[in-house]
């Protein structure tokens, strides 16, 4: 957090109103979030009001202004941000009410008109230098607006992306990537600026730049100090760019080349070695206990208060100021305390190896719990104290488990963030405008498979804006938007993350790809194939409805390295299309590599694990519904439509209990857009368990994709059904016989 310098602002009557109209202008506020900015600006604000010769219409409108200051503070206001344009908007215009003072009323609007700028646009950058509120201006003439222009979406492409990365290098000082994430976009936009003879942006990013390095080669420590720099540096540089944007179309633009000059003067008397100092409490203090410790009220009133406030449904703050014991400033300055408290809260890395370890420890207690609570001779004892204890101990390892796998799980914002330059870059590739919204960024998944994949939703990106997006010519014909939309979303149902990808262009052609597939032999002219079924050859190896290779796509070797990858994270991959209206692709995935919600079956007498995510319903099939059809084997009718029977005591090699499908039970599960009915003999029922590696003797073996410890301590093997299915269809055409080849 960036600190502000503190203003002491004192009613002095020999000072002019023009110098405390210039006093505004050393403290700056950042935004409705800046509390301690706001109560700095409201106490400059009430000098003026008491200043003899301010105007009467000035102190109404100044009144206006602590009013919504005051809702913002309080967290009275219902849209504090539409309260920030208002009181934007009224210092904008508080020049022009004015009447004339000792200084000419000229000079009062004038500098009214420079305080207000900076109080309501500029972030808390400026430092402690006494000529702050002076700022000198340099003139850069704008002669490529389209240069500029590019220049400043990428700038702020490189901020955001430093203050992603700072965060990290907050919480690991030491770690290099991170160092070379922050330093890498200084050095981008010094480049760009030294080009377009942007001397303030150049000659700030160069000092960062030369701080980072040293930091870099181990020079200097990365302490809270130099991360606060940074941050200074980032804000000072987007209050220059929102300055060159906002000159966008005249000859020359005017920047605050006095910002930089200050910070770069403070930067010679820079010490790395002062790292601000952070509370460390685990709880942070209440807003009372921070007034009272700054002597601002006795404890007794703050109870009083406290009291209050309970009883009218109010906040303590909100009682203080409104009883007159304290200014709405002082209570900014506490809650600005505590809000920053919460945000320095400390954090720990902890080596992979160990967090993985401490996670499968954890995963056998629950199997141990499960053993003993399972023990016959243990369920035996009628016992009222042990039964309630054991229940006690399955909520406390159900609990130790949920927590234990909660820190494997990190947010997909990372991942999220990577794809907004991606679709820049291919929107000018393609000539194509290209917009991208996101949602739900902060969706948790397993560290794992954050970077797996950030490849997947790459290929599919990409086709998104060659294949589906119409160029906006074609979009403009059709009565569209001429900027193409994608959207991109992540959220959890149950125990899985559900990635949607999605755009509003042309569809998916299913004519050009059955002709194509026709033409590969993926399928003959004579095949009558679902819709479903049709879009799903487009993830066949090579294959591309694209007439010629461009840049961006068109070989075909994309959407079969989505499945792929998908597959290889236990997920399933679905597209589904509209013409004229776009298509969606919906990943969904495990939240976790560790854990299977799994159905637990028997075939015979061993018992297996079944994916919750491959099944579609199980069901008890009449001897009516059992068809053998010739040229494809035993078939089950299911709603009329015949699904493939696969006999899984033949294929896992097991004597099972029933062999007519009519007094077994069918599990219905669904592969490459296609129905298949396993033949089971009982489920036990549904269940998460700890996924076991088979070694690397049965690693590669079709069909299993691992093992899983059940609660009597015997092993179930989980049933990779993909396998299972390709084992079927590659075992003939004719009987069943022939067609159940054994995976195991």
């Amino acid at each position: 957090m960036i600190e502000v310098p503190t203003m002491t602002v004192e009613r002095v009557s020999s000072e002019t109103l023009e110098t405390l109209v210039r006093r505004l202008s050393d403290g700056v506020v950042a935004g409705p979030d800046d509390l301690m900015g706001i109560g700095e600006c409201l106490k400059v604000i009430e000098s003026i009001e008491s200043h003899e010769d301010t105007p009467q219409v000035w102190k109404q409108d100044l009144e206006v202004v602590k009013r919504l200051f005051r809702g913002i503070i309080l967290e009275e206001s219902a849209d504090p941000q539409a309260d920030w344009k208002k009181i934007q908007v009224t210092l904008r215009n508080f020049s022009g009410n004015g009447q004339s003072f000792s200084s000419g009323s000229t000079q009062a609007g004038e500098a009214m008109e420079t305080t207000v700028s900076a109080c309501a646009l500029a972030p808390a950058v400026v430092g402690d230098d006494e000529d702050a509120g002076n700022l000198e201006k340099e003139h850069v003439a704008l002669e490529d607006a389209e240069l500029i222009k590019d220049f400043i979406e990428e700038a702020k492409e490189h901020l955001a992306s430093i203050e992603l990365n700072i965060m990290s290098l907050e919480s690991d000082p030491s770690d290099k990537e991170a160092i070379n994430a922050v330093f890498r976009p200084f050095h981008s936009i010094k480049g760009v600026a030294g080009f377009l003879n942007l001397t303030a942006i150049h000659q700030l990013s160069h000092e960062v730049e030369n701080l980072l390095d040293e930091a870099r080669s181990g020079a200097i420590d990365v302490t809270d100090a130099v991360i606060d720099v940074v941050l200074r540096a980032v804000d000072i540089l987007k209050v220059l760019l929102k300055e060159l944007e906002s000159a966008l179309g005249c000859a020359e633009a005017s920047l605050s080349s006095g910002l930089v000059a200050s910070f770069l003067k403070t930067l010679k008397n820079f010490d790395p070695q002062q790292p601000l100092a952070r509370p460390r409490s685990t709880e942070p203090p209440k807003v009372g206990k921070i007034l009272v410790e700054k002597g601002l009220v006795e404890p007794e009133v703050v109870q009083k208060a406290a009291e209050t406030a309970k009883e009218r449904g109010m906040k303590i703050g909100e009682v203080l100021v409104d009883e007159g014991t304290l200014s709405p400033q002082d209570v900014a300055g506490a809650l600005r305390e505590q809000r920053r408290f919460k945000e320095s809260t400390a954090s720990v890395r902890v080596d992979t190896a160990k967090l993985d370890n401490l996670v499968d420890m954890v995963g056998e207690l629950v199997i141990s719990q499960s053993m003993v609570l399972q023990n016959p001779e243990v369920q035996a004892i009628k016992n009222q104290k042990l039964q309630k204890d054991s229940v006690q101990l399955r909520r406390i390892t159900a609990e130790l488990q949920r927590i234990s796998m909660s820190l494997r799980m990190v947010p997909i914002k990372s991942t999220f963030q990577k794809l907004i330059r991606l679709v820049r870059d291919l929107s000018k590739k393609s000539g194509k405008e290209v917009r991208l919204e996101m949602r739900g960024e902060d969706t948790e998944i397993d560290r794992n498979m954050v970077e797996e994949i950030y490849e997947p939703l790459v290929h599919m990106i990409r086709n998104a804006v060659d294949h589906g997006l119409e160029t906006p010519e074609e979009r403009k014909a059709v009565g569209k938007d001429p900027c193409g939309t994608i959207f991109l979303s992540a959220e959890q149902k149950g125990g899985n993350i559900i990635i949607e990808l999605r755009d509003d262009g042309r569809g998916l052609n299913a004519a050009k790809i059955r002709a194509k597939a026709v033409e590969r032999g993926l399928i003959s002219p004579e095949d009558n194939l679902e819709e479903r079924a049709l879009f799903d050859l487009i993830f066949h190896p090579g294959f591309s409805t694209k007439d010629e290779v461009t840049d961006v796509s068109g070989r075909g070797v994309g959407m079969d390295v989505v499945r792929r990858r998908v597959e290889d994270l236990r997920g399933k991959l679905e597209v589904s299309s509209v013409a004229g209206q776009g298509t969606r692709f919906e990943l969904k995935l495990p939240l976790t590599m560790a854990i299977i919600d799994g159905m637990v079956i028997c075939v015979g007498p061993e018992r297996y694990v079944v994916p919750t995510v491959a099944l579609r319903e199980s069901l008890r099939a009449s001897r009516e519904s059992y068809l053998t059809v010739h040229g494809s084997g035993e078939m089950i009718k299911v709603r009329n439509q015949l699904m493939p029977l696969i006999r899984l005591h033949d294929m896992l090699g097991v004597e099972p209990k029933f062999r007519n499908p009519w007094e077994a039970l069918i599990l219905v599960v669904n592969e490459d857009q296609k129905s298949y009915c396993l033949l089971a003999d009982e489920i036990i029922g549904r269940q998460e368990v700890v996924i076991k590696s088979l070694g690397a003797g049965l690693r590669h073996v079709r069909g299993l994709s691992g093992g899983a410890i059940l609660g009597d301590g015997k092993v179930a093997l989980i049933l990779d059904v993909k396998g299972i299915v390709s084992a079927y269809e590659e075992g003939g055409q004719y009987g069943h016989d022939d067609r159940q080849r054994r995976v195991a």
